[in-house]
């Protein structure tokens, strides 16, 4: 018995009531948590942890929508499914924020606390407002079982991290020196490549005169920041340079402080760019570094954590960076060594979370040795052990593995996972530990104390597909099923970070388990705007997933994200676009409204398949191509290619045509035709529901509930549908689908010349397929009725064609339709003239764009591109315009 006139179906889709309403009923009917299926097989994904401190963005709604669409098909599909949630501390972030809103409410700094006490605040920030984003996955949709809800500080994932760290330790592999860093003077920590954003600014190359030593010569050099000369270890220059080579080996001494250092000979200098001569400062400069190593050069740090200069910066000693530049070419200036200054723009690399200028410094910072790990890597991939969607994708990661440069991860902050070495002051012992010491591993003097650093927070975020499921800890790793969810199937992640992200959790996984962390890793497009620019705070065009939810819903706004997800780089968001999507959910909605009355009629099955008419036999075969085709769609996470298959088949073929062509048989009073028509609409609108549930999961549940028979469980734990050679009628298929699109034609040709819906009108097909001659004839009655045919002449494309017509081609049919009598041909003729008019005056003004070369030169990329795609499209407006007066005037 089914349940579908039980309750009446509101007029309209209500979002809001429907999504609350389900995931409730989801999650307190346990539907989230792993269950063995018909499959036999385990399928899991990591969510990617998002920062403790964020809210959902786009780029998160769509991880989201095709991770789940992969959770909820695989589900389905009768596997043993876990979607595993998670949070990521976020070192600097999280710290910063605290760090703001304790001076803004206590006008204090974290130093105005010990360690401890700052901590239990940032702890009682994140209990408070920690949180938001799970709830905001939840409202994306998101099927995860949230009984697995791992934290990168929580208890386990700690101990994974000491345990990584200890064991590299102590195999040597995790070690400590000095290395020039990206320092942040606001936050007064090292910040990851990642954390910095280079933005263009308007400096100034400063042209200094450096003399060699017991000479009248000297050497000019350009720098952008003349402040670090008192940094200088060098001058460089390079040994195939005619005018320098001879000075190599000879001495320079630096404005200013008057230091003598060598002239030294490296490649890195050009040999066209600037002057050719090179101050370098090893201390401030990540070149300048490298070469400073070759040549075994000293370092001068002349800067202070905070940034400003500190005693080698002489007289300027407390400025910061910026003051001292000015006062320092002032003073250069009036001793005669500045010789020029040109302003120049150039990239300054900024803080992303303080937005400070970052400067390159020396510091003590705690190092992995990657080389080793980094070719099990590549090799891995080489392999196929894992394997990346789109291909290409393997590029970017193999471009930093096989050139891998030791990690650093240690950071000056106190938010993290403090890093687990401890010295001892009295004998000066220094040793790693999982576990907290109290005293001396060696004199056993209780004088001992920890390295105040936290590690990278891509570190534990390194280790996250094996701490989520409990290692180290033997007891967690059998209760989160390790042996069974380990590897993943697939990481679903954006190409920003396949370096820091994906890499690093393949060498630790094939460090810690000798094997892949992952099979599949699926790098999807970056959301951009509707113009395909990067969504960014100063541009103004974020699109907040919430506003999209709260205006459209989750099943439009997820729906509008799968249909842009393929292998594409980028997508573009454009909220029509997603309200075109509600549309769609509206559509299937008012179908079900229009099947529901007559339900009781007929059942979800078919009774004879040898009693089905060539309509019936069509919708099957067609829904079993849709079928097949998202399957196999779904596999390869092209989610676009399965969105349009679905999209096309529901709005095109099932509602557009079946429910069409099924009308005049639900008001006949055949009722064994009727109930079989019934029977088939009902069935083919269940497995709608189920191919759509994993890209739109609430109202095809919605829906669901009022079509389901009473012993039926709910949708999302139901079968995906599978291709069936039973429902496979491949002639019904493809004479039908000939049919819709000759009237297709006929619809679109008279919409052409304005002819009124209810006026009927002569048709002429022209074919050589003698079988689709006698299929259209047999068809009169269908385009009577679905293209106002009042006669139809169908024959051999060696007959005469009719004069005086306009007419459509397609690869199986020719398509006339006479107007004579029809349309006033004359007053046609001068509307097609004056639109062939105004078309060449739009094509004229297009050209002369595209012949200025200034505007061709100057115009961006974008509008380039599309005044090249207009003279394509008046072009062919113009072509078809010109065609159709020709056929008018014959």
């Amino acid at each position: 018995m089914s349940t579908e006139t039980t309750n009446e179906l509101p007029t309209t889709y209500s979002p809001k009531d429907c999504e609350a309403k389900w995931y409730a009923a989801w999650e307190s009917g346990k539907y989230f948590k792993p269950k063995k299926g018909k499959a036999n097989k385990a399928y899991c994904i990591i969510v990617p942890p998002p920062n403790v401190t964020g809210r959902l963005h786009a780029g998160h709604a769509l991880d989201i929508t095709t991770q789940d669409a992969l959770i909820r098909f695989k589900r389905m599909k009768g596997y043993e499914t876990l979607f595993l949630p998670g949070l990521d501390h976020a070192g600097i972030s999280t710290q910063s924020v605290v760090e703001k809103m304790v001076w803004e409410q206590e006008k204090k700094t974290r130093r105005d606390f010990t360690r401890e006490e700052f901590l239990k605040k940032i702890w009682a920030w994140k209990e408070e407002y920690g949180n938001t984003i799970l709830d905001q996955q939840k409202a994306m949709g998101a099927s995860c079982d949230w009984d697995y809800l791992t934290f990168t500080l929580d208890p386990i994932p700690n101990q994974a991290v000491k345990k990584f760290f200890v064991d590299l330790y102590n195999q040597k592999l995790i070690y400590q020196s000095e290395y020039i860093v990206n320092w942040d003077p606001v936050l007064q920590t090292a910040v990851a490549d990642a954390e910095v954003e280079h933005k263009e600014v308007q400096g100034s190359f400063y042209h200094l005169k450096y003399q060699i030593k017991d000479s009248e010569e000297y050497l000019e050099v350009a720098t952008t920041r003349p402040e670090t000369l008192f940094g200088d270890t060098a001058i460089a220059v390079n040994p195939e340079d005619e005018r320098y080579k001879h000075l190599i080996g000879k001495t320079a001494i630096i404005p200013l402080c008057n230091r003598e250092v060598p002239i030294i000979g490296d490649e890195h200098v050009s040999l066209e760019k600037g002057t050719g001569c090179l101050k370098v400062t090893p201390g401030h400069d990540f070149n300048d570094f490298e070469i400073g190593r070759r040549h075994n050069l000293p370092i001068i740090n002349i800067l202070n954590k905070d940034g400003t200069l500190n005693e080698h910066g002489m007289e300027f000693k407390g400025m910061s960076a910026k003051e001292a530049r000015k006062k320092v070419s002032k003073k250069l200036e009036e001793l005669g060594i500045l010789l020029d200054t040109k302003s120049h723009m150039h990239p300054v690399g900024h803080g992303e979370r303080s937005g400070a200028v970052i400067e390159p410094m020396i510091s003590m910072q705690w190092f992995v040795n990657v080389k080793d790990m980094s070719k099990s890597a590549v090799e891995s991939v080489e392999k196929d052990e894992t394997k990346f969607y789109p291909k290409e994708w393997e590029n970017t990661y193999f471009s930093w593995l096989r050139d891998p440069k030791d990690w650093c991860i240690s950071r000056q902050l106190w938010w993290g996972h403090q890093i687990p070495v401890f010295y001892c002051d009295d004998c000066k012992h220094q040793w790693a530990s999982e576990t907290e010491e109290t005293v001396c591993s060696k004199c056993k003097s209780k004088i001992i104390h920890q390295d105040p650093d936290v590690l990278d927070t891509w570190f534990s975020s390194g280790l996250w597909p094996m701490s989520t499921l409990g290692w180290p800890n033997a007891q967690a790793m059998k209760e989160k099923k390790f042996e069974t969810f380990f590897p993943n199937s697939v990481l679903v992640t954006g190409f920003d970070i396949i370096f820091f992200w994906v890499a690093r959790m393949m060498m630790m996984s094939l460090k810690t388990q000798n094997q892949v962390p992952f099979k599949d890793v699926y790098i999807h497009a970056i959301v951009r705007d509707k113009l395909g620019r990067k969504m960014s705070k100063s541009l103004g065009n974020g699109i907040d997933p919430f506003d999209m939810i709260e205006q459209y819903g989750t099943d439009a706004f997820r729906f509008s994200l799968a249909s842009g997800a393929g292998y594409n780089r980028g997508i573009n968001l454009d909220p029509e676009r997603i309200s075109g999507f509600r549309n769609f959910i509206n559509k299937i909605w008012n179908a079900y409204r229009f099947i529901q009355p007559h339900l009781d009629a007929g059942s979800a099955k078919i009774a004879d398949m040898k009693k089905l008419d060539h309509h019936e036999r069509w919708i099957l075969s067609e829904l079993n191509t849709t079928t097949k085709l998202m399957n196999e769609s779904l596999e390869i996470y092209r989610f676009d290619d399965a969105s349009a298959a679905v999209y096309s088949f529901v709005y095109d073929k099932y509602c557009s045509w079946f429910i069409e062509l099924s009308k005049n048989i639900l008001k006949g009073e055949n009722e064994e035709i009727r109930s079989q028509r019934i029977s088939v609409l009902k069935f083919v609108f269940k497995k709608i529901l189920a191919l759509l549930h994993p890209i739109i999961p609430f109202i095809t549940e919605e829906l669901w509930s009022h079509l389901k028979d009473e012993n039926e469980d709910l949708l999302i734990a139901q079968d995906y549908p599978e291709y069936d050679t039973a429902i496979e009628f491949k002639d019904d298929q493809e004479q039908m689908n000939k049919f819709v699109e000759v009237v297709t034609s006929i619809r679109n040709l008279r919409a052409s010349v304005n002819i009124k819906p209810k006026d009927v009108v002569s048709v002429e097909l022209f074919s050589d397929n003698q079988e689709l001659i006698t299929y259209f004839r047999a068809n009169l009655i269908n385009f009577q009725e679905l293209a106002r045919v009042k006669d139809l002449k169908v024959g051999s494309k060696d007959l005469n064609r009719p004069s005086k017509s306009i007419m459509n081609i397609t690869s199986h049919t020719e398509v006339f339709v006479p107007l004579e009598g029809v349309i006033d041909l004359k007053e046609q003729i001068a509307r097609l003239e004056k639109e062939l008019a105004k078309t060449t005056l739009d094509y004229n003004k297009n050209e002369s764009k595209i012949n200025n070369e200034n505007f061709m030169k100057n115009a961006p990329e974008n509008i380039r591109e599309e005044t090249k795609q207009t003279k394509i499209e008046l072009t062919e407006k113009i072509n078809s315009l010109t065609e159709n007066l020709n056929q008018f005037k014959s």
